[in-house]
């Protein structure tokens, strides 16, 4: 039997990856911690270390910030909406392929295929599918309500241009939703459903009945995982309206990124993605705690 290697060659092997995670985690995320105590920005013409203490200053002009708490607002809004819309259609789609039929593998490989672009990608798609004389306006609606089609500037409006954003996501997420609720239907045990069948429960029954509770968990972690995902949104606030018109679309996380790379105020900018990491924190205890009560 070969001898147990050294705790000392354990360690020693394991100590590049230790100081490549450390340096690009852990040590960026200390600096951030402390210059959200801080008063300094680029424009200063002083090191971060050399600016002045001005304790929780930064927190507090934060909770003050009427533009911060409606990016958060309208970030958290666009996620109730987003995540139950992608999950009732790829709920709906994993129950309709649940059948087999002929060219089935072609549909669910198309089906799947806006996961794999790029977010910025979808985004200018769908910011050109918009525009007054876009396929949206001048082919689709202007068949329905006719010229007044033309009419219509997504962008200028703010609910139209949050809307355009909600749209993009959807087509794109949806398809996460599907991979998951169809292998969650797809392993519900035979069995069970023809026994129900042998009983005459109907088709409903047996979907609310049976295939439903069965998935639960599994629809739980994939709403937590997307509602996370979807609070990160970005690519298509800043690419499809820049957050406008005016700061109407603005996410918080376009608003952070403002902050840091356009007004230069890199101290509050820390201070309010600290905020905004406690507050996905406490969701995430308080969804994983009903998550693991409910199982």
């Amino acid at each position: 039997m070969p001898e147990k290697p050294p705790r000392s060659i354990k360690i020693l092997s394991s100590l590049p990856l230790n100081l490549l995670l450390n340096g690009i985690l852990i040590v960026p995320f200390i600096i951030m911690i402390y210059l959200a105590f801080l008063k300094w920005s680029p424009l200063m013409s002083i090191n971060w270390w050399e600016a002045p203490f001005i304790g929780v200053a930064n927190f507090q002009r934060a909770l003050s910030d009427s533009r911060f708490i409606e990016a958060l607002e309208r970030t958290a809004l666009f996620v109730v909406i987003v995540v139950p819309l992608e999950l009732f259609l790829g709920l709906l789609l994993a129950y309709i392929m649940q059948n087999p039929f002929r060219g089935k593998r072609f549909i669910i490989s198309l089906l799947i295929y806006p996961l794999m672009l790029p977010p910025v990608v979808v985004a200018t798609v769908f910011y050109l599918f918009f525009q007054p004389y876009g396929p949206v306006n001048n082919i689709f609606l202007q068949y329905i309500i006719g010229p007044r089609a033309l009419d219509i500037h997504w962008f200028l409006n703010p609910n139209l241009a949050f809307t355009t954003i909600v749209i993009a996501d959807v087509w794109q997420w949806t398809p996460f939703m599907f991979l998951i609720m169809y292998s969650g239907l797809s392993a519900v045990p035979k069995r069970l459903v023809e026994a129900a069948e042998v009983l005459g429960a109907s088709e409903w029954t047996i979907f609310w009945r049976i295939r439903l509770p069965l998935i639960r968990p599994l629809i739980s972690i994939a709403v937590i995982l997307r509602s996370l995902e979807a609070f990160k949104v970005f690519d298509y606030v800043y690419v499809m309206t820049g957050g406008g018109p005016g700061t109407s679309t603005e996410s918080i996380s376009l608003y952070i990124y403002r902050l840091a790379i356009l007004y230069s105020d890199i101290s509050y900018a820390a201070a309010v993605s600290l905020i905004v990491l406690a507050i996905i924190i406490v969701a995430s205890y308080f969804a994983i705690k009903i998550l693991v009560g409910r199982r």
